[in-house]
């Protein structure tokens, strides 16, 4: 007596404790996506490594710390790190479930990874069924110390498990393959089990009486391990029965999904097991984009006498298949995607799915993964770790009860003819309760809010599992009765004591703004009771200057009072404000330091007021904090703005107040970067003319140019420097600056002309200095002028060459020579080619050259003057004949050429 109840006691404690429903507080899946439910609302985790498009595995300890997850590839320890031996398990991140994680029952440290294959590519080999073992007693990071032993050469991508004992707490890790286990059409279920001996890998076969041969979709068991749900997409949705107690599979059959979204994919049971959840999908290329895909969420009535027609439609949109998977919370979550490779930020949550039709309360992006990416997969756990009684039975949550300061409340379960029961409050058995209900009540003195947790245990005696229901219940404190008033000012636009009040606004009062209470508006003390007819709190426009309406408080037990808001609209009023600032950044826009208003709002008014700006009359009035503004705000609309300060004294409103922004344009003018001053010119004055086409006419301004401080609006000066105008508004103070840098420009000087000449190509190059840009000309001053420095093909003679200043600064001049002579001469005395001379030589130009002709037998025939009108081609007085001559050239700079010329006559 003394030590068989104790040693009853730890063995249950052990069997409940080793299928712990912590082992499935933290999930990974899709890209960097997660989930931890160590609290009432999912923990967003975005720290895990997985990158899968369908399949994943994850598990926890029984206190809820993440141990390792995987893809079906790769194993993943708690710090994100890869495990030892982690890599090249044969699962496939495409396989719908690529992996399910048990831990070998009543052998602490060890974990079994199943795997299953799929085939993407007709020439892929897919590698059916393994499982790899995990331990941490070795290592107690974990290492994979046995990897990819195989089970059967192919499988579906389905894996479930649910526990078989608990006596021995063995559990069952079943799939869906062939008679043969090898590539066929799908017909059997195994079942493998997973004991304190590790695994037995010979299965017990079940062949069901259906054939598919689609490998995709998921396999769950419902929590209590009755009931086997197939999803096998293009092939069909199936139902059978599961005796835990000897893994056989009975009584399959096909239920039926009404419209066009036919393949299933998703599969879950409520934690009641009632309720069969279902993830469908039209089929469409995987390959098209979002768009193409539609996707239908439904549920069935495993009770009912037709499954098939209780049929609901809970969902139906845009989206690709997704997997379902209940958790620790006892909702049912939803993967979400709008294509194969086109993930979604969100989860689909069903938040009550014991609960019949729509009251199961589908959540469409219930729960944002932040940073996270879900595609198709969630993973899969055990099942019976969410085989949990329904002690509440209030059809509201299975989990969580919320009562009222003082309520009493009744917690139980149907009977179970033959079954023995036991209550523990806070994990301390309660005495002498051995029945299927419980009478609870709050405990005098405690201070509300106050949670305490009921555990009910049903053994059947029949060798079959200890059922488990856990309660939390809270007690809650009634919500205070304070009679409010909430003043609002006047509505400037009617003045007739009537206006448009925030609500919300008396919440403060009401219940300090405590989040605990729920808050409704109603207009009859009748309404507020009864909870009806619910007044929109934004905007309420009251009906009468002083009008009592009706606040429903509820606290979360759902426990209500009703308390008086009285609305009283004040007439007071404060003064208009403006702001003026000048248009530094010449847009319209600028900062204003609302604050600065204050006091023009605020002048001859007594008393302590706070003042809040709104960008409108009506955000002020219903004090709405989207467009409440900052301090330093910079206006929306160019150049003037009215913004709207509200007046406050003890939270109730004085007065609603314009405020004027204006931005005032500066002077517009404009002056070039740079301007010219000739040194040629000076001392003489240069005059510089803004642009003053811009300038508003109408207002008077004050001119000043530093750094010479005239005041005339233009300038004159002969100083090259840069040179800053400033205009004032006379009236606005408001000024603008620009600057003008004057550069002094000199004539240009020719340093040097380099002459190639007496050729066929006679050029000359020359050197220029200055600071300015110059063009040439040669022998034109009006041109055409070129930039280059060097003219070709000159003929012989002499030449002047212009240099002209870009700047307009003026035009210098230089003559110069080129060398030359005639190829010919005609002596005949009609004016024309009389005579024969070397061209380009002057009195000033090598006037000391010789120059020597002779015949063709080199007879000296005349030693020409260079100054001379040239030679007549006589030679002592007589005619000499048409003939070639040479010459002979000592030029006095030194050069000496030679060449011929022609006598015609």
């Amino acid at each position: 007596m003394r030590s068989i109840p104790f040693f009853l006691f730890f063995f249950l404690s052990v069997s409940i404790n080793a299928f712990s429903q912590s082992q499935a507080n933290n999930w990974y899946f899709g890209n960097g996506a997660g989930l931890n439910f160590s609290t009432a609302t999912p923990t967003v985790l975005t720290d895990g490594q997985l990158n899968t498009l369908e399949g994943c595995a994850t598990i926890s300890d029984d206190d809820g710390n993440l141990l390792f997850y995987t893809d079906g590839i790769t194993v993943y320890a708690a710090d994100h790190s890869i495990m030892q031996n982690g890599t090249n398990l044969f699962g496939n991140p495409s396989s719908t479930q690529s992996a399910i994680i048990i831990p070998q029952p009543n052998t602490p440290g060890i974990y079994y990874i199943f795997t299953v294959d799929t085939r993407t590519q007709p020439d892929e080999v897919s590698e059916g069924l393994n499982y790899s073992i995990v331990d941490f007693n070795s290592n107690p990071d974990g290492v994979v110390t046995t990897k990819n032993n195989k089970l059967l050469n192919f499988s579906s991508e389905k894996l479930s498990a649910v526990i078989k004992s608990c006596v021995t707490n063995s559990v069952w890790m079943v799939t869906f393959s062939s008679a043969s286990g090898n590539e066929n059409l799908l017909n059997t279920i195994y079942a493998y089990e997973l004991s304190n001996t590790g695994l037995n890998t010979t299965p017990v076969k079940s062949q069901i009486t259906v054939a598919v041969q689609d490998p995709r979709g998921n396999l769950k068991f419902s929590p209590d391990g009755s009931k086997l749900a197939i999803a096998n997409a293009a092939d069909g949705l199936f139902l059978a029965d599961f005796d835990p107690n000897t893994g056989v599979v009975s009584s399959a059959s096909r239920l039926v999904i009404n419209g066009t979204n036919y393949a299933s994919y998703g599969v879950e049971f409520s934690p009641n097991n009632r309720y069969l959840y279902v993830s469908s999908s039209n089929n469409e290329d995987s390959r098209l984009p979002p768009g193409n895909h539609f996707s239908t969420l439904l549920q069935y009535d495993t009770e009912a006498t037709d499954i098939s027609t209780s049929q609901i439609v809970l969902d139906e949109q845009s989206y690709y298949r997704g997997s379902l998977q209940l958790g620790p919370n006892a909702k049912i979550y939803r993967a979400l995607s709008t294509a194969y490779q086109v993930g979604s930020n969100y989860l689909g949550v069903i938040e009550n799915p014991n609960s019949a039709g729509l009251a199961a309360n589908y959540n469409d992006k219930g729960i944002n993964l932040g940073s996270g990416i879900s595609y198709q997969g969630l993973p899969p756990f055990n099942q019976s770790l969410f085989n949990e009684l329904d002690i509440i039975q209030n059809d509201l949550d299975s989990k969580k009860l919320d009562l009222c300061d003082g309520n009493n409340y009744t917690l139980g379960y149907e009977p179970v003819t033959g079954a023995s029961y036991s209550w523990y409050k806070d994990d301390v058995l309660i005495a002498g309760e051995t029945g299927y209900e419980l009478e609870i009540t709050q405990p005098t003195g405690v201070t509300l809010p106050y949670t305490e947790t009921y555990e009910f245990r049903l053994d059947p005696n029949d060798g079959s599992c200890e059922k488990v229901g856990v309660a939390e219940v809270t007690y809650y404190a009634y919500p205070p009765k304070n009679p409010t008033i909430l003043t609002q000012c006047e509505d400037a636009a009617t003045a007739d004591g009537f206006s448009i009040f925030n609500l919300t606004e008396a919440e403060e009062q009401l219940t300090g703004n405590d989040p605990d209470f729920t808050i409704t508006y109603h207009e009859t003390l009748n309404e507020a009771q009864l909870n009806l007819n619910i007044l929109d709190p934004i905007g309420y426009k009251n009906t009468a200057p002083t009008q009592t309406l009706y606040a429903r408080i509820e606290n979360p037990a759902g426990c209500a009072v009703s308390v008086d808001v009285t609305l009283v609209v004040s007439s007071t009023v404060a003064n208009s404000a403006l702001l003026e600032d000048c248009d530094l950044d010449d847009t319209g826009f600028g900062e204003f330091d609302l604050s600065e208003a204050n006091t023009q709002v605020l002048s001859g008014i007594i008393g302590s007021y706070t003042v809040n700006y709104y960008a409108s009359e009506e955000a002020a009035l219903l004090e709405d904090a989207n467009l409440k503004l900052p301090t330093i705000y910079t206006n929306q609309t160019p150049y003037k703005e009215t913004v709207y300060a509200r007046v406050e004294n003890n939270n109730s409103c004085f007065a609603i107040s314009p405020v004027a922004l204006v931005l005032i344009p500066r002077p517009d003018f404009s002056l070039e970067e740079e301007a010219i001053y000739c040194a040629v010119n000076f001392p003489e004055l240069e005059t510089y003319d803004p642009d003053y086409s811009n300038l508003d006419t109408s207002r008077t301004y004050i001119y000043k140019w530093l750094p010479e401080g005239q005041t005339t609006p233009y300038l004159e000066t002969n100083l090259a420097t840069t040179h800053t105008l400033r205009i004032t508004d006379v009236v606005s103070g408001c000024f603008r600056e620009e600057s003008i840098t004057i550069l002094e420009k000199e004539l240009a000087v020719i340093e040097h002309i380099e002459v190639t000449d007496a050729t066929e190509n006679n050029t000359a190059t020359f050197t220029i200095s200055g600071n300015g840009e110059y063009q040439l000309a040669i022998d034109n001053e009006f041109g055409p002028y070129q930039d280059d420095t060097t003219f070709y093909n000159l003929a012989p003679g002499f030449h002047r060459v212009y240099v002209r200043s870009k700047e307009n600064c003026g035009i210098i001049e230089q003559e110069f020579s080129i060398i030359g002579f005639s190829k010919y001469f005609t002596p005949n005395g009609d004016g024309y080619h009389d005579y024969w001379q070397i061209q380009g030589i002057s009195d000033l130009i090598q006037p000391n050259t010789v120059i020597r002709i002779f015949d063709r037998y080199g007879k000296l025939l005349k030693e020409l003057n260079p100054l001379s009108e040239g030679w007549d081609g006589t030679y002592i007085g007589e005619n000499l004949p048409s003939d070639d001559y040479w010459f002979r050239v000592l030029l006095e700079d030194g050069r000496e050429f030679k060449s011929h010329f022609t006598l015609k006559r």
